[in-house]
């Protein structure tokens, strides 16, 4: 992932910096899945999509459709077809144009049976989002689409496959919507993470809202907080938000992990310097059990998937000022892509 260099098998479609060009054309992924009908999607009649007009990780995307199909099945097919989908839709963090053809009917098959229902969620909400590679800092965590262009490794626009997925989840979010009501934690985590990444669409700011007021696992408490956070700074006024995080990590009568998402939230919702309330609110919440609650929050997830995402953020977002929260001497975390 990144870069501007064309190459590969969409090299004869598009110019140096010039992807503008097939803007709306059949090799757009996003015109062609804002187009299929819906009798195609609700009927998961997926085998009439052209996927190999489009690449994955390894090669061509032909084999997407029997990926699918053993997704539906059970037991031990089913765990090859999200093997199989893991591979052809999303590598090392990125995500390939395969993906944004397969989100509608994803969608379905979780929104119509429970089973790897969490699985599948997981799977349409790193294909929303750019490539994080560990990036918790403030202006970071909270980023869905990158700022300029980026290329998978065949030479596609990256940035039109996040667009296109996204899209999807705002276009089906009737569908998303009733799984935060879910009875498995693990399947309402997931949807916050979800509904999230999902372009404008009415209704899910508000669902999400809903449901933390009648939340009661820690984990997805915590994973509601930066979902909420995350829809104002893609789609409102991310100061209300940053004021509606602020009332929350300063009550200290609110359950430690929502206070202590919160001001992860807060800090990545403006730019203010950091207040020494906020500091103190985190000394006083951040401890080996919260941690390990909000190492289970996706976003802190994507910082680090190895336990220590909230440490490896908070001094990313705090500096050495991390060091009166996590009780060491917080030089900067080594960032950058964990591939390189």
């Amino acid at each position: 992932m990144g870069g501007t260099q064309m190459h590969g098998p969409y090299a004869p479609f598009f110019e140096e910096d010039g992807v503008e060009r097939c803007r709306g054309t059949d090799i757009d992924v996003r015109a062609l899945v804002a187009g299929l009908p819906s009798g195609v999607k609700d009927g998961l009649r997926y085998r009439e999509v052209p996927w190999s007009r489009f690449c994955g990780p390894y090669g061509t995307a032909d084999e997407v459709p029997d990926h699918l199909d053993a997704l539906r099945s059970d037991g031990e097919a089913a765990d090859r077809g999200l093997r199989g989908l893991d591979s052809d839709l999303w590598h090392q963090g990125g995500t390939y144009a395969p993906a944004a053809l397969a989100a509608p009917f994803l969608v379905r098959i979780a929104a119509g049976s429970a089973r790897r229902r969490a699985e599948i969620l997981w799977m349409l909400g790193a294909t929303a989002r750019r490539p994080h590679f560990g990036d918790g800092s403030r202006a970071g965590l909270l980023q869905t689409t990158s700022p300029g262009g980026m290329y998978d490794t065949h030479g596609y626009p990256a940035h039109w496959t996040v667009e296109a997925v996204r899209g999807v989840l705002a276009a089906d979010a009737s569908l998303l919507l009733p799984l935060l009501d879910d009875p498995v934690p693990e399947v309402r985590r997931a949807s916050c993470y979800v509904l999230a990444a999902a372009a404008t669409a009415p209704g899910i700011s508000a669902a999400l809202r809903d449901r933390l007021a009648v939340e009661d696992v820690p984990e997805v408490r915590a994973s509601l907080v930066p979902a909420i956070a995350q829809r104002a700074r893609d789609h409102h006024d991310p100061r209300s938000a940053a004021a509606w995080a602020r009332t929350l990590w300063a009550d200290p009568g609110r359950p430690a992990e929502i206070r202590v998402s919160a001001a992860v939230a807060w800090l990545a919702l403006v730019d203010d310097p950091v207040p020494g309330a906020l500091l103190e609110a985190l000394a006083d919440t951040v401890t080996g059990d919260v941690a390990r609650v909000m190492d289970a929050v996706p976003w802190i997830r994507d910082v680090d998937a190895g336990g220590a995402g909230l440490s490896r953020c908070l001094v990313q977002m705090l500096g050495t000022d991390a060091r009166d929260v996590l009780g060491i001497d917080a030089a900067p975390w080594p960032g950058g892509d964990p591939f390189a």
